[in-house]
């Protein structure tokens, strides 16, 4: 049960933060906001070959266009077989970054375009469909360890060098060591996938990456793809997102079709459902998820965000497993674009490119 007690005197709170970091070690465990959870050990010089500087390298699976679970196999494969090539392939300016890496050949695959698989689905974030979640990112996991773990059984490959410092090394799953809170969310789960086989031949062979999943952001990839930006749900329907090479419009997948399923960040009374389906998620990852917290003071009683609510969502996430937050937004009443058009469905194609119809 989450409490929050209130206390009759003052006491003095301290945010903890390495100066020109953004990280701290609590306890042995390194403390930060990012959806990367990798060792690292200090350098005494940049010469120095017995630190370790974590990198992972990522890439985003577009849940948009998976139609059915057994879809992800081959884009999960062709994702891991790519990133792991690219970890031989590519230079590296400190060496500690570069035996690090090929000790470990930790990759960080995500998600991007949650908010149409939802709209899609018939789901959004304040009630979502979880058991739909749940059924989905087992399959988006399953077939991005297997990928790594038939890498290790390939003659002339094998596991990463450190592989037996890994839970997967021990057979170990995420489904294996996830926070059993989230049971009540997903009581008694129905597994689909083989694990057990899986299980099996991580334990024999060991496996190619020390790590293969992470929930970015990934607002570049999303722009270049016409995706919602990672699990967040679109601020608007057509947002102006500005870089170094300009201004551009993104209009959110299949508006036509499903303009009216789209649920909006500033539309959501709470983050309540949004953080559930983060802790859904969360149980099959290995490494963590950029979470976000956005409110609308919209929704408060003189536009205010009671702390009490605040650490209520904040000790849920934690409850329910999670490992790290990334922001906590609040709408500034600027606005967004209003699409106040009257668009029709019939004889629409949901992977016809709708951005250029409009």
């Amino acid at each position: 049960m989450l409490r929050i007690e209130y206390l009759d005197q003052t006491e003095d709170v301290y945010d903890i933060e390495v100066e020109k970091n953004s990280n701290f070690f609590a306890n042995g465990i390194l403390v930060h906001n990012c959806e990367i959870t990798l060792p690292t050990t200090p350098l005494k010089d940049i010469n120095d070959e017995s630190g370790e500087i974590s990198l992972c390298t990522l890439a985003a699976i577009n849940w948009g266009k998976i139609k059915k679970p057994s879809d992800f196999e081959k884009p999960c494969t062709l994702a891991v077989r790519a990133l792991d090539a690219l970890l031989d392939y590519q230079s590296y300016p400190v060496n500690a970054a570069r035996i690090s890496t090929l000790n470990r050949r930790p990759l960080g695959v995500g998600i991007i375009n949650l908010a149409y698989w939802l709209a899609r689905n018939g789901s959004n974030y304040s009630d979502p469909n979880l058991e739909l979640v749940h059924e989905y990112a087992e399959a988006w996991s399953y077939y991005l360890i297997k990928a790594s773990v038939d890498l290790a059984k390939e003659s002339g490959v094998g596991p990463c060098p450190k592989h037996t410092e890994t839970r997967y090394g021990e057979g170990v799953m995420p489904i294996d060591t996830y926070k059993r809170e989230v049971d009540e969310l997903i009581p008694n789960p129905d597994y689909k996938m083989d694990w057990d086989t899986l299980r099996g031949d991580a334990f024999l062979y060991g496996i190619r990456n020390s790590t293969l999943m992470a929930l970015m952001p990934a607002e570049t990839s999303a722009q270049i793809s016409n995706s919602t930006n990672g699990i967040e749900p679109p601020r608007a329907l057509v947002s102006v997102k500005q870089s170094k090479d300009g201004t551009l419009k993104q209009v959110v997948p299949g508006i036509a079709k499903y303009k009216n399923k789209y649920e909006l960040l500033w539309d959501q009374k709470s983050p309540e459902g949004y953080l559930k389906i983060c802790a859904v998620l969360q149980k099959f990852i290995d490494q963590a998820i950029s979470v976000n917290f956005s409110y609308n003071p919209a929704h408060y009683p003189d536009n205010k965000i009671p702390m009490s609510v605040l650490l209520g969502d904040m000790l849920m996430h934690y409850r329910f497993g999670g490992k790290c937050g990334y922001y906590l937004n609040t709408n500034d009443g600027a606005g967004e674009i209003n699409l106040d058009v009257q668009l029709s469905s019939d004889g629409i194609d949901e992977n016809d490119c709708d951005s250029c119809k409009i």
